[in-house]
């Protein structure tokens, strides 16, 4: 054991009172000096104690004690929990309240106690203590109160300042993109390739998917040239490869020439129009499989350079529409 209990914590944590307890000696700084001896029998202590005499002690309940000192009749009692704890004795009840710092009396602050640092106080200076103790820690927990509520309200508005900046970003998008159907655009795609004199039924369907791929792939995001590593096709080493990347290329400049004759300016319905004459001349030369496979392939082009424009967005829906696929985005059944 420590000298004097130095440096042994009680079963809050804190540094306990500082004082020799041996088997027969006790010293402490306000009891002084004593000798003891305690003995048990029958449910029944008897301590005797040079400073305070003799005393005979049982446990009438749980939480319950009486005894006899020097004659003295002695009844203790305490139930509750820490917050509140009931003390029942001879004089009556009265109401108590456990601290970091030791016990305060709300009906007889005379009865509170205080400890620090091992040192213990009884009686009016510990209840002036431990009131001083109670009006600071309730500072702390308005004050704590206070900032957990501001830091929920500040949570609050930013969470409202980021729904109102997704609903905006959403009400943009929905504004920008064009929202178009095939029926809606394909009366302006007939008119443009009718004013140039193209019949796209006569086209290959090779060739029909080669403009198909400028249109997404280039057109869809304003490009005017053709970048096969762009569009997901790299470096082309055979022969085949060579081929397609020129028949993009000869596809793109016909396409161009289209538009520039029908507009003055790349308009989204007048490319939407296009596209959908194209896919609509390409779906009967093909069987349905190749026609899922050429969208997965027109919609692998548009993501090789990033996510999709709006424009692209609108595009994969008119083809999707135009070629007679369903289209289930990922998580739908």
């Amino acid at each position: 054991m420590a000298f004097l209990k130095i440096g042994e914590k009680d079963r809050d944590g804190r540094q306990k009172r500082i004082e020799h307890t041996g088997k027969y000696l006790r010293a402490s700084r306000t009891g002084g000096v004593s000798l003891r001896a305690h003995a048990r029998a029958a449910g029944v202590n008897v301590t005797g104690n040079t400073s305070h005499g003799v005393r005979v002690s049982t446990r009438l309940a749980k939480n319950t004690q009486v005894a006899f000192q020097n004659g003295r009749f002695i009844l203790r009692g305490r139930y509750g929990s820490d917050a509140a704890k009931l003390n029942v004795s001879k004089s009556g009840v009265s109401v108590s309240t456990k601290t970091p710092v030791g016990a305060f009396n709300w009906v007889r602050p005379g009865r509170s106690s205080f400890k620090l640092a091992g040192v213990q106080l009884r009686g009016h200076k510990a209840a002036y203590l431990q009131a001083v103790y109670l009006v600071f820690a309730m500072a702390f927990a308005v004050v704590g109160l206070v900032l957990q509520i501001l830091g929920a309200a500040a949570g609050l508005v930013l969470q409202g300042v980021q729904a109102i900046v997704a609903r905006g970003a959403q009400a943009r998008q929905a504004r920008e993109r064009p929202g178009l159907t095939a029926a809606d655009v394909a009366e302006e795609g007939q008119r443009i390739l009718s004013g140039q004199g193209v019949e796209l039924e006569r086209e290959p369907h090779r060739d029909l998917f080669a403009a198909l791929v400028f249109t997404v792939a280039c057109l869809g995001r304003g490009w005017r040239e053709l970048d096969p590593a762009s569009v997901g096709m790299g470096q082309p080493e055979t022969a085949a490869g060579h081929a397609l990347a020129d028949d993009v290329r000869t596809a793109g400049g016909q396409l161009r020439k289209w538009l520039a004759a029908a507009t003055e300016a790349e308009d989204p319905t007048a490319i939407l129009g296009v596209l959908q004459q194209l896919a609509a001349a390409f779906a009967p030369k093909v069987d349905g499989p190749t026609r899922a496979e050429a969208l997965l392939s027109l919609d692998d082009a548009c993501l090789a350079a990033g996510p999709r424009t709006l424009l692209q967005d609108g595009m994969i829906d008119i083809l999707a529409e135009t070629l007679g696929v369903e289209v289930a985005l990922e998580g739908e059944s």
